[in-house]
């Protein structure tokens, strides 16, 4: 009962203690003004959205051709006759 007792008084000491008021808004606005502004570089993001629509058309391009190539009867007519084993 001691431990309680004792926590009970250092929490009544705790609740009679005033705490300070800091008062920083003052500060951290006038921080915030005098620093000076940095402008943002998009070029590293334009080049690479550039480079993956760039990328993305030649692949669109080669899945139509490619499609193309897989759909046209004519294609039959070239492809190679499978073998057929006689023994």
């Amino acid at each position: 009962m001691d431990t309680l007792e004792g926590l009970a008084k250092l929490a009544r000491r705790a609740r009679e203690e005033q705490t300070p008021v800091f008062g920083v808004a003052e500060m951290v606005r006038l921080r915030i003004q005098s620093e000076s502004r940095q402008s943002v570089t998009l070029i590293p993001l334009g080049l690479f959205g550039r480079l993956s629509a760039l990328s993305a058309s030649v692949i669109m391009v080669l899945a139509i051709q490619f499609w193309n190539y897989m759909t046209s009867p004519v294609m039959e007519l070239v492809a190679p006759l499978p073998e057929i084993r006689l023994w």
